[in-house]
């Protein structure tokens, strides 16, 4: 039987009873799936994503940037606790990508994060929103948003009653089957849900159409939002609203990425490559935009329908990405 000195004994029940003293496990094994980019710099989100999320629970990261064929036909989530999507495919519709991906969750019960565009991929299908539990095709132009919580969750727990992000897009709600946790207003004064929890297949995923902005993504009540999250569908958040011991992340910084795997020759689009798509949707859709905005004929709802109408003009996500990839 081991000895111990008095004061080694006090250290090693403090180590064993105190949070931030805890023992860290083995940490999380997460992918992440995302795209080059087009109307957001994922190359920036993936960085901080799994930044803030590693300073608050023990997560180590793998990254796989637009494997459409892995993703359709193998079981990429073998070997991970928890899949986080955070990415926007708004034209795919392949149905065979979309079942196979859902097949992670929802048959081979591994848990998921979905973020932001995430809500907005396969739009022109109904074959991927039961997945995340939200059914939604547009959302209103960027701006502030008051985020209410919905209900009492440990999820929550460090999240501020009225939490106001500055620029973000509210995604209008279609169809909803999930356990709402923050909403926020529309312009119709209608509540939109923003954050919540559903179940596809008896497998936990959290669902955030938040995230479109870096203010977002930088803000410290958006990370820990997305590391409570983790650590729930995970079972590793306790009633409190804490990581489970040795669950705890390490603010010090550390080492999380593994790998990042692509096809040859895909990368992320980055500051030039979304400078590229800018400058390559104006030129598609400003002077049409620009026809709308002056026609002293069209006003209100029809100055709104002319705008959309413009959008047939802009080229795809596809067409952008070979165009402007550095």
């Amino acid at each position: 039987m081991p000895r111990f000195s008095l004061p080694g004994l006090f250290l090693y029940l403090a180590l064993l009873t105190h949070p931030l003293l805890a023992i860290a496990g083995d940490p999380l094994n997460a992918l992440i799936l995302t795209t080059p980019g087009v109307y957001h710099d994922y190359q920036k989100q993936t960085q901080m994503l799994a930044h803030s999320i590693a300073e608050r629970a023990n997560v180590r990261f793998d990254v796989s940037l637009a494997e459409l064929e892995r993703w359709k036909d193998t079981d990429y989530s073998a070997g991970y606790d928890v899949l986080i999507y955070n990415l926007c495919l708004a034209d795919n519709q392949d149905a065979k990508l979309i079942a196979n991906m859902r097949r992670q969750t929802e048959q081979l019960g591994v848990p998921a994060l979905l973020i932001h565009c995430t809500m907005h991929s396969f739009r022109t299908t109904d074959l991927w929103w039961p997945m995340s539990g939200l059914k939604t095709v547009a959302h209103e132009p960027l701006g502030t948003l008051t985020l209410t919580k919905a209900l009492a969750h440990p999820v929550l727990t460090d999240i501020p009653d009225n939490w106001v992000l500055s620029q973000d897009e509210l995604y209008s709600n279609l169809s909803f089957k999930g356990e709402a946790l923050l909403t926020a207003t529309g312009l119709d004064g209608q509540p939109q849900v923003t954050a919540w929890l559903a179940r596809p297949g008896g497998t936990p995923v959290f669902g955030t159409t938040l995230g479109h902005s870096d203010e977002t993504m930088k803000s410290p009540h958006f990370q820990q939002l997305l590391a409570s999250a983790l650590l729930h569908v995970t079972s590793n958040l306790s009633p409190e609203g804490k990581p489970t011991p040795g669950m705890a992340g390490d603010p010090a910084g550390v080492d999380i990425f593994e790998t990042l795997s692509a096809p040859e020759g895909v990368k992320f689009l980055g500051e030039e490559g979304l400078a590229c798509t800018y400058r390559e949707l104006v030129i598609a859709a400003g002077p049409c935009y620009l026809r709308c905005i002056l026609n002293p004929l069209e006003w209100g709802a029809e100055t709104a329908a002319c705008k959309t109408a413009c959008e047939s003009e802009l080229p795809s996500s596809n067409a952008l990405i070979q165009r402007c990839t550095p």
